[in-house]
């Protein structure tokens, strides 16, 4: 099983996979010539490899892919605001347990890619270097090759157990508003969703915790959105109101 959420890239499939080794090439050559430069070019790499994975993750992410409704759903017609909902989130002890288990695995993920960089600045520096300092030509670019390899491959099958790709799996914002074209927070959390994805969304309630939760299945986001008040009544109706305005507009648009 994956360990990267739904709708974001697999830094390992096999486009990343040409990509890196091409990368890897390259820096092994420039290295043979001028080892000094170790840290530019490691740099470098990353940069690539980050900026490469950004414009996929832009193509194929959801939050990214979705944001151009945003405009719509913020200029739509305000049907219900919740402005206290962080005083309830709060008092659940158990998202606030989630919550806090996130934080630390992210620290702890956080904490592993220091240690790791680290590393292998200290090992070029202490026995790579004068590795390559005693050869030339092309054992110094095989000696570079094989170390990137290694590097690659332990990346591969150790490095990435360590460092998880982190996503919270129930998002909560502290404040939000139901527009008639969808949810939308109004804290800095960014959470939010299209008329047209709740539909068929899955909505379920709890009343002794005093929120609901929509798990959408046609935006295939990577987490569920959970929206608490102590109106639940209320915002069952809104939300039912906003589908029904969708469905309507959908209509007319087929007709």
């Amino acid at each position: 099983m994956s360990t990267y959420p739904q709708g974001y890239p697999n830094p390992y499939n096999w486009k990343m996979i040409l990509i890196s080794q091409v990368l890897m090439i390259l820096m092994s050559f420039v290295l043979s010539l001028y080892p000094q430069y170790f840290l530019p070019v490691y740099i470098l790499y990353i940069i690539v490899i980050l900026g490469i994975t950004s414009v996929m993750t832009m193509r194929s992410n959801p939050l990214l892919s979705e944001r151009k409704y945003l405009a719509d759903i913020s200029n739509s017609r305000t049907l219900f605001e919740e402005k206290k909902a962080g005083e309830l989130v709060q008092k659940d002890e158990e998202y606030m347990k989630k919550m806090q288990e996130f934080a630390m695995a992210s620290f702890k993920s956080f904490l592993y890619m220091i240690i790791y960089i680290i590393a292998i600045f200290v090992f070029y520096d202490e026995v790579l270097l004068k590795i390559v300092g005693s050869i030339s030509g092309y054992e110094r670019l095989l000696v570079y090759i094989i170390y990137f390899e290694a590097l690659f491959l332990f990346n591969m099958f150790v490095y990435r157990r360590l460092v998880k790709f982190q996503t919270m799996e129930v998002m909560a914002p502290q404040s939000y508003k139901i527009t008639e074209k969808g949810i939308l927070s109004t804290d800095k959390s960014g959470v939010f969703l299209h008329s047209r994805h709740l539909i068929n969304a899955e909505i379920k309630e709890n009343r002794e915790k005093r929120y609901i939760e929509i798990h959408s299945q046609t935006s295939k986001l990577p987490f569920r959105i959970r929206l608490y008040t102590t109106e639940i009544d209320r915002l069952l109706e809104v939300l039912d109101r906003v589908k029904k305005l969708e469905l309507k507009r959908q209509q007319s648009s087929s007709a």
